[in-house]
Order: structure tokens, then sequence, then C-alpha cells
């Protein structure tokens, strides 16, 4: 692939997720009628980290092979790319990423933020005066039970349906809702996690039947030593298995400080979403024309709604609602839009 320093479309990675993708991001991106995503769930989209593949032309199919590795891009950019991801999804497990100043060899911390793309529901925090002890206790009940029932469906001595209905009846009896606050988020809300140490999880409701559309920008740690889970919401696999929780290591880490698990949700700065050491994420609206310069980072571009042109004066690029492109560090650019254009603009402090 050709080193030279211009705009590029980012080819995305679909992520498939049967139990609870849905058809959210190809229907933004124009591809929800390609035969080849008939019946496909697509829970994420990874729109930049480090094996991103870049469009090799000026298409905004972005189908094609020509592609090439986004690695040859990073010129003086010593600094990790983050992980940006487009996702549609509802049910996962009450969690935490350890604090910065808490990590060691189990478990390391990754830094998270989001940004919602339309109205869903999370658990954030734990309430004011709960008692930990209580909602210890609760998790370890119902890990018992889980892993009894898991046995017993592997054994063949009960059905994985059955399972999980017993599974549910128990949990609601528990209800370990009760000791984290239960929230409404709007469309236009940030969520920023990146101080570690933070209960979260997304939920189902009837009331949002997308489940929660959210863009992510995190550090790019791989799952299995940054995310410590204390409850997966009642889950089997197919096989019967269930999935291996942390209670304990959970609890050991969760911040149980009042002033950190009050959230106001409504950033009063519409611009500047979110800014952490590790990632930075401005809104941009435009209806003609914006400049840009990528000084001392490259520039990560998502169209939100709309559409863009952007060119460094030389090459130009379209791109269209639910698509990504990347600016390699050191250009100036602009962007142009004959109507109204929302974009996502993430970069490195």
């Amino acid at each position: 692939m050709s080193t030279q320093k211009k705009p590029y479309l980012i080819i995305p990675k679909l992520i498939e997720q049967p139990t609870w993708g849905g058809s959210y991001i190809l229907e933004t991106k124009g591809w929800g009628k390609k035969a080849q995503f008939n019946n496909v769930k697509i829970g994420q989209s990874y729109e930049l980290f480090g094996q991103s593949k870049l469009s090799l032309s000026n298409s905004s199919s972005l189908m094609q092979v020509d592609e090439g590795g986004i690695d040859v891009l990073v010129f003086k950019e010593k600094r990790p790319f983050p992980l940006i991801k487009f996702t549609q999804a509802r049910g996962n497990s009450f969690q935490l990423h350890v604090k910065r100043s808490e990590q060691g060899k189990k478990w390391k911390a990754k830094a998270e933020s989001w940004f919602y793309l339309e109205n869903g529901k999370v658990t954030l925090g734990i309430k004011k005066n709960v008692n930990i002890h209580k909602y210890k206790r609760t998790c370890l009940d119902i890990e018992k039970t889980m892993k009894e029932l898991s046995v017993l469906v592997k054994r063949g001595e009960l059905k994985r349906k059955e399972a999980e209905r017993v599974a549910k009846l128990f949990i609601v009896e528990k209800n370990p809702w009760q000791f984290v606050n239960v929230l409404d988020v709007k469309k236009g809300d940030v969520i920023d996690l990146s101080a570690g140490g933070l209960h979260h999880s997304w939920e189902e409701d009837k009331k949002y039947p997308l489940g929660n559309i959210v863009y992510e920008v995190q550090q790019d740690v791989n799952d299995q030593s940054s995310t410590i889970r204390s409850f997966d919401q009642g889950k089997f696999k197919e096989n019967g298995d269930v999935r291996e929780i942390a209670v304990k290591d959970y609890f050991s880490f969760l911040d149980t400080d009042e002033k950190n698990n009050h959230f106001d949700l409504k950033k009063k700065d519409s611009i500047h979403l979110f800014k952490t050491p590790y990632y930075c994420l401005d809104r941009l609206l435009i209806d003609k024309e914006t400049a840009g310069t990528t000084s001392s980072s490259f520039h990560h571009l998502f169209v939100v709604r709309g559409e863009a042109r952007v060119s460094d004066g030389g090459n130009a690029i379209v791109v269209k609602r639910g698509h990504s492109c990347f600016i390699p560090q050191g250009i100036a650019y602009t962007i142009k839009s004959q109507g109204k254009t929302e974009l996502l603009k993430t970069f490195l402090p």
C-alpha cells in the first residue's frame, strides 16, 4: 500500500451478535438490503482500531477488496489508536474496568466513553447508601445458581430453555438492579467511564426496541483482561455453559464513593463531548464548509447524519451517513456539506 498522506475511507469491521445485535448499523450504512446481510444481526462495527483497513479508492461502497492496512499511516504518531465502535446492544453484563492506579498483572485498565445516538437504558453506578454486602451476596447467589443449572443442562437433565426460565425467576426474585442506578438515556447524552471503577451495563426494555445505540470510544485493551463482571443477566451459551464472572474482583475494585456514582448525562458543552488523557471526541455541525488540521494527531470522522466531502486540496472522498474516514497526522483539510451534516471527530489529546 502507498504511504501517501491523504484522507481515506475506512472499511469497517462488522461483528455479528445473534443474541443482541440488530439491523440498525447496516441500515444506517445503507447496507440493509444487501443480500449478503439477509438475516444477519450486527452488534458492532469497528470504525477504527489498530488493524483497520482503508479503501484505496474513493468509492463509498466500501465493499471492494481494494484495501490496505492503517498501520503504515502512523508516521510520527507513537501512541496507540483508540478502539471506536458503532454499537447496537442490549442486556449485557454488570461490569466495570479497574482504575489505572489499581491495575496489575491480572486486570488492565481500559478507559471507555459513550455518546448515545438514540434513546436507551442503562445501569450506571451504585445507588446511594446501598448495602454493598447484600449486593455482593446477591451476585454470589446468582452465580451459584447459574453454575448449578449449567451442570444440569450439560448433563442432559434439563433443557436450556427451561434452565433460562428457572434462572429468570430466580434473578427477578433476587433483583440485582435494586443496588444500582437504572437510568433512561436520551439521544445526545454522554457517559464517560474513563476514570475506571464505575459499574455499568446496557439494559433491555420494551420502550427501547432498538436496544442501546452507542458510539463508543475506548482504549484498545482486550476484554478478557479488562472487563470484570459480577452478573451476566442469566445467560447460557448454546451448549449450556455460562460465562465466567469475577464477583469478588468486581467488589474489590468497585468505586463506592458517592460523588463518583452520581451522573449528569446531558453534556453542557455540545461540541467537546469528552476529553480524556487517552482520546477526545468533538461533535461538528456543518451546513457549508469548515477547515481542519491534523497537526498533533490524526483525525477520525464519523458521519452521524448527512454527507461530507473531505478534501486535502488534491485528494477528495465522500463520506456517507454511518461511515468513517481517517485523516493522517500533518494534513490541512476541508469538510464540505450540501445540507446539514453532523460528524463526530475523534483524536488524541
